[in-house]
């Protein structure tokens, strides 16, 4: 029998196949996150590099006070099969994932109700940069932080030894 060996054949072919992410819809447009941005809370700054890549934004945001690193951050956003999703993962920890539940030209809300804080992740840009807010409870009610970045200094993107 021939149809034996074209069953192994085609098998062989799907298990060595690339993986793609099943999206039921286009991946929405978020094309205008991508850059380098820098911004500051206190004496601390904080920089966050967004890439567009395959239908996906990367992310790596890192905070650093005095030329120490503080702390830092991997997020991606990516479609799935059930919908869009922002996934956080602090400090390189276990992954932390956040549904898609505003969009608009220019401006994105993720949120995950049962996550303790925070709740709510949005990102936006206008004319003076790109902004985001993380929020959720906090001692007295709701809790907001905020961030303003601005494109950073080209040289800001060469790495330095300190």
């Amino acid at each position: 029998m021939r149809t034996r060996p074209l069953r192994l054949a085609a098998a062989s072919l799907l298990a060595f196949a690339p993986v793609s992410l099943a999206c039921a819809e286009p991946p929405p447009d978020l094309n205008w996150m991508a850059g380098h941005w820098c911004g500051t809370q206190g004496e601390a700054s904080i920089e966050e590099l967004w890439l567009a890549r395959g239908g996906q934004m990367l992310n790596l945001a890192t905070t650093t006070r005095g030329g120490m690193l503080l702390s830092f951050e991997y997020t991606r956003i990516e479609p799935r099969a059930g919908g869009v999703v922002f996934v956080a993962q602090p400090g390189g920890g276990p992954p932390v994932e956040f549904a898609l539940v505003e969009l608009d030209r220019q401006r994105v809300v993720f949120a995950n109700p049962a996550h303790d804080f925070p709740q709510r992740v949005a990102y936006w840009r206008d004319d003076a940069g790109l902004h985001a807010e993380i929020a959720g409870p906090g001692e007295e009610g709701e809790q907001r932080i905020a961030f303003d970045y601005v494109a950073c200094p080209a040289e800001a993107a060469v790495a330095t030894a300190s």
